[in-house]
This record gives C-alpha cells, structure tokens and sequence, in this order.
C-alpha cells in the first residue's frame, strides 16, 4: 500500500554546519540519530476494497545523537493514496515533510519510500530515504524507518483500520 509508505514519514534534522558526530556504516557522519514512533490516521477508514483514503500522519521523537540544541522534534504530513488492507506498500515517488524540532527550527525534507517488507507476524517495516532539503541538517540524507503492526484482519472486513501505531527512527546522516 502506497499510503502506508508515505505514512512512515518523519525525519529530524540539525544544522547544516553541525559537527560531526560519528561515523555510519559508510564513513559519512551521523548527524542525529532518534527514536519514537508514528501514528497514521485514515479517512475513509481502511479496508480490504481498494479507495482513495486521506493519511494523516504524526511523528514524535526524542534524539539520543543530536547537535546541542536538538533533544527532540516532531513532524505532521497529510497524503492522498489509492490503498486497501490487501496491498503492501511499494516504493513511491518523493514527498516533502517539515519537522519542527524543540529549538523552534524546522527541517524540510524529501522522502522517497525505498522498501517496504511484511513479516510473516503481518508487520509491516517502511524504509523512507531522502535528501534534507532546507533548514537544519540541509543537504544531508535522512532515513525513517517505521514499524507498522499487523492489520485487523476483521475491522478490514468490516468497519474498516482507523488508525496505526508504531515506532519510528531517523536518522541524517552528512555527505562524506
């Protein structure tokens, strides 16, 4: 489901001339690294009858690995998506997010879903990669990652998912 890959979406950013903080798999620093989660709203409720739905999304974070003035931030996006309970999210094309972090700074960045894995457990695990693209942290690359649980089978049948929680990472991460 489309809108499932856009609903893992939150990204926290820092300035673009912060330190360097550590090292990633690939030599580039680690810019800021945070946990939280994500929650998604639908309306119409999902079901298992393909339909245009509206995703609200809401993401909280607090930062282990940050520049000194961000601890913590948060992102809000809206999407439109053709989705049901019976597809699983593929790649999508770029959408923008703008996370305010607990400094009064925002970061814009420009998330293209990459991969998107259902567990036998019926989680489902959305990989979101993109390029920050203005405020704190612009010009690195941020990656979220999203756990969503399984569907109600039943409410898919029925009166419909209204809303999923799980929890999120994000990461930016400089050029090398």
């Amino acid at each position: 489901m489309r809108m499932f890959a856009r609903c893992t979406a939150a990204l926290l950013g820092m300035t673009a001339g912060a330190l360097f903080l550590a090292p990633s798999a690939h030599g580039a620093p680690t810019l800021l690294s945070c946990e939280g989660q994500q929650t998604a709203s639908y309306s119409p409720a999902m079901t298992n009858e393909k339909r245009t739905l509206t995703a609200k999304v809401e993401e909280n974070y607090d930062c282990t690995l940050a520049p000194k003035d961000i601890r913590s931030g948060s992102g809000k996006a809206s999407f439109k998506e053709q989705a049901s309970c019976l597809v699983t999210a593929q790649p999508t094309p770029p959408d923008e997010i703008q996370y305010t972090w607990n400094s009064g700074k925002t970061s814009t960045v420009k998330f293209t879903v990459t991969d998107v894995k259902r567990a036998a457990n019926g989680t489902t695990t959305v990989t979101s990669v993109g390029k920050v693209t203005g405020g704190p942290g612009k010009d690195s690359i941020a990656t979220r990652v999203v756990v969503l649980p399984a569907l109600d089978l039943a409410a898919c049948s029925g009166e419909g998912v209204k809303s999923q929680k799980g929890p999120a990472t994000l990461k930016f991460v400089g050029a090398p």
